[in-house]
């Protein structure tokens, strides 16, 4: 089959590769205006493949290279422009995108880490027909990957990009052969996610035990690490660890509570604790944060008011003073 891929990152490369060596006919490659990689560049130069990379995947000039290219089936595998109008009817065969997530119940963006988060057991890798929606489309096949208790964000990651070229494989031959039906999926059953920014990644020490512990292990690397305050100074926590069996008891959320001989320490939370393996301060290296008992991790909204509401007072005061004068 003659196929256009649109995509970035190793899951697209390996999966164009995949393709290539089924015997597929590859049409072109659709690069990101900004990939976050070379990989699917370098795989397109390796068996010869046509590069776009259009700023616009809707503009006139880029569909009409679609055009030129005659696919009859058009790929996306983490390409970061949505589809719509005439460029989804233009291949016989449709549009396929493939989706990191259980659709309908994963939809948008960063889902692998919003699966850690909210800690599921599974995370599907689904393959759907692209329609003007976002992740929208009937359903041609997914996959399932179990997610482990440990399991941290590259863990997950690495599954899924394992899984991703045979599911792009099979999904064509299923097309190709006619065996695939497309099931639509039930009308208000998604749920969307939007893309993590900065200032997503900070802690609150108030919540759960395992909703701390699911949040570091979700976007630690290659995320940006969970964030958290120590004396005013940004704190990266990079590798945790809790046990549902720990005792749960209120007390100081946020304050250090114990220490181990590895350097480890355990934080109390709004129920349990947190074994904190793992923390970076500023420039220094990551390692084992070591820090004393009683120490108070986190924001103190009361004393950072309190400090704030006596700054505004002083600066009040110079205020009047100088009206005085």
């Amino acid at each position: 089959m003659r196929i256009l891929l649109m995509g970035d990152g190793e899951w697209a490369s390996d999966s164009l590769l995949r393709l290539h060596e089924e015997g597929h006919d590859v049409a072109g490659v659709v690069l990101r205006t900004r990939p976050t990689s070379s990989a699917l560049a370098q795989a397109a130069a390796a068996i010869g493949a046509p590069v776009f990379q259009p700023a616009d995947a809707s503009a006139p000039e880029f569909l009409a290279s679609v055009a030129a290219a005659g696919p009859e089936l058009i790929l996306s595998v983490a390409y970061d422009q949505i589809l719509r109008g005439s460029v989804l009817t233009r291949p016989p065969r449709g549009c396929v995108n493939f989706h990191a997530g259980k659709l309908p119940a994963y939809r948008g963006r960063n889902v692998v880490n919003w699966a850690i988060i909210n800690g599921e057991v599974e995370i599907g890798v689904t393959a759907h027909r692209m329609d003007e929606g976002i992740d929208s489309g009937a359903i041609l096949m997914q996959r399932v990957v179990p997610i482990a208790w440990t399991d941290t964000y590259a863990e997950v990651l690495r599954n899924v990009v394992g899984v991703m070229p045979g599911l792009v494989a099979d999904t064509v031959r299923g097309l190709e052969s006619g065996a695939l039906i497309a099931e639509p999926q039930p009308p208000g059953a998604g749920m969307y996610y939007g893309g993590r920014i900065p200032g997503d990644e900070w802690l609150d020490w108030g919540d759960t035990s395992r909703d701390l512990y699911n949040k570091v292990r979700g976007i630690t690397r290659p995320g940006p690490g969970a964030r958290t305050l120590l004396l005013d100074q940004p704190v990266v926590i990079w590798r945790a660890e809790y046990d549902p069996s720990w005792p749960r008891y209120r007390a100081t959320a946020g304050e250090v509570v114990g220490r181990c001989a590895s350097g480890a320490v355990v934080v109390k939370t709004g129920d349990s604790t947190l074994l904190v393996h793992e923390a970076q301060t500023g420039g220094q290296p990551a390692g084992p944060p070591g820090w004393r008992l009683g120490t108070r991790l986190g924001l103190n909204a009361g004393a950072a008011l309190a400090a704030l509401a006596a700054r505004l007072s002083g600066l009040e005061q110079r205020l009047d003073q100088g009206r005085d004068a």
